[in-house]
């Protein structure tokens, strides 16, 4: 998976994670520590003071897009057995940005 990749790499990768979560839990699980810091720093990337408003619009897609799949990882049951993924869930709730994000994606 190319989680640290460009936009148009990212949003699909999201997606595509979020799916395998719900189908193939175990196997995602299997991997859960080494997904956690490509989505942390998709989650917490601020754009250039001067960027564009395209630019800050694309950001804040890949945010909610990041955060989808974060809620799909944090339901799969067993999901609290990586350290790595707890932090991350402490994160975003200690955040208010993140964490309103987060709630409102996950009761779509």
């Amino acid at each position: 998976m190319s989680l640290p990749d460009h936009y148009d790499v990212k949003m699909p990768c999201h997606l595509i994670l979020s799916k395998l979560a719900d189908k193939c839990p175990s196997a995602v699980l299997a991997v859960l520590d080494s997904l956690v810091d490509p989505l942390q720093k998709t989650i917490n990337f601020k754009p250039k003071q001067d960027a564009v408003k395209q630019e800050v619009d694309r950001n804040e897609d890949m945010i909610r897009s990041a955060l989808r799949a974060i809620a799909s990882l944090n339901r799969i049951s067993g999901g609290d057995c990586s350290h790595k993924f707890k932090n991350l869930m402490t994160e975003i709730s200690r955040s208010p940005a993140l964490s309103e994000k987060y709630y409102s994606i996950r009761n779509e």
